[in-house]
């Protein structure tokens, strides 16, 4: 047995991510879209900014966060699109399941990108490459969405590898040549670079991943202390192996911004509730409940305020949130100015519910509301989101429809 050790089994990561994803599944929806310039949120004759624009958009140079406005002028054919959270959730659920058909050791960085750790499964599904072209071609086959892979030995390559790998393709990094690939990079082009270190770099004379090296581990530490030593370490390449675990959000909220500004507090109120049953949906989607519920409100001005409001037992029954929201709501709007934007925010996530003593009456109530949910959002997840919806927010979707009373830019804040 002396002398003997075993093999060390090569470590290998994916990062996959979707093209342009919110354009891909409106395409997927309605084939005319394909090839044609599309542009995912915002109006043309209002407000709003680009949540996705499609490869042929971005020739004129159109990208996310970009003012709709501007983007009518840059380009007039611009074709906008709505968009749909529920289509884009519901899309991004098939590909994860896909992943988990390759490997249980998947990490879900957002609805359109993740790791996948396939170390040692090379004896069941062949070549790495063989693999990433299975997962592409399948999510292809199964959801008519593109995607592009890139395979490395760690996180940091990977990620970077499928950006290079973009659109609707795949590029492997080798062990052993992640410091050349960097090498001749844009230093920019690291993730966890920003503007402002961008910038400094600059002016030290350094503009390409290998000028880190040149200027050496050293010199960087001297100057820039923790984060000249963490630059160096990804200028050579160097990144994390370890997929993380999934993680609880710290916050799930949703917010729109209106098309155009409105003192309507019958239509803000329905608007708040629609909001607040999109956020206590997916509270229950991840089995969490909340003990604090957070009202953005943001005048024409743009002066904003927020008010709280916490549970005495965390919760995920709309009535519940909702009557606290509207009161929130209605004890804040004082100055009767225009509103811009509402949210709603549920914080304090708990997995587990709260074990002090509570009234049985409450308990019994709630959980015969819990019920009823349940049965809801099962038929919210075949369906969609808006099949069912209470009276108050069904007055906002037909308003919705009927008037431009926001885009809805919604989000999921797990900070």
């Amino acid at each position: 047995m002396s002398g003997f050790e075993p093999a060390k089994i090569q470590k290998w990561i994916f990062h996959v991510d979707m093209d342009a994803f919110f354009v891909s599944v409106e395409k997927a929806k309605n084939p005319a879209l394909v090839g044609k310039p599309v542009v995912v949120g915002g109006n043309p004759e209002g407000r709003g900014v680009v949540a996705a624009a499609s490869y042929e958009a971005r020739r004129y140079g159109i990208h996310s966060a970009m003012p709709a406005a501007r983007v009518k002028r840059l380009c007039p054919q611009a074709l906008f699109i709505r968009g749909s959270y529920e289509d884009y959730q519901r899309v991004s659920n098939q590909i994860k399941v896909i992943f988990e058909d390759f490997t249980p050791d998947v990490e879900m960085v957002s609805i359109d990108e993740a790791f996948l750790d396939l170390t040692g499964f090379e004896r069941l599904y062949g070549p790495v490459m063989e693999t990433a072209h299975r997962i592409r071609d399948r999510i292809l086959l199964e959801t008519k969405c593109p995607a592009s892979i890139g395979i490395a030995t760690n996180k940091l390559v990977a990620k970077v590898a499928s950006n290079y790998a973009k659109p609707n393709g795949i590029l492997f990094v080798r062990p052993g040549y992640e410091t050349s690939f960097f090498s001749h990079l844009s230093i920019d082009k690291i993730p966890g670079i920003g503007e402002v270190t961008t910038e400094r770099l600059t002016s030290l004379g350094i503009r390409k991943v290998g000028d880190l090296i040149r200027v050496g581990r050293d010199v960087l530490e001297l100057t820039m202390g923790n984060t000249g030593l963490s630059l160096y370490h990804k200028a050579l390449g160097q990144g994390q192996e370890k997929l993380s675990a999934p993680h609880l959000p710290k916050s799930i909220g949703n917010e729109t911004t209106f098309d155009e500004d409105t003192i309507d507090t019958e239509v803000i109120e329905s608007i708040l509730s629609y909001l607040t049953e999109k956020a206590t949906n997916r509270l229950r989607q991840k089995a969490l409940r909340a003990r604090k519920v957070s009202l953005k409100l943001r005048y024409s001005d743009f002066q904003t305020l927020t008010r709280d409001y916490t549970f005495h037992v965390p919760t995920d029954v709309d009535q519940e949130i909702s009557a606290v929201v509207i009161s929130l709501f209605r004890k804040a709007f004082t100055r009767r100015t225009r509103v811009r934007l509402v949210g709603v925010t549920l914080g304090n996530l708990t997995p587990k519910p709260w074990q002090i003593p509570i009234p049985i009456l409450h308990c019994l109530k709630a959980e015969k509301l819990r019920a009823v949910y349940e049965k809801v959002d099962d038929l919210r997840d075949r369906y969609g989101f808006g099949t069912l919806l209470n009276a108050h927010s069904f007055m906002y979707r037909l308003a919705r429809n009927d008037q431009h009373l926001g885009r809805g830019k919604e989000q999921l804040f797990a900070h």
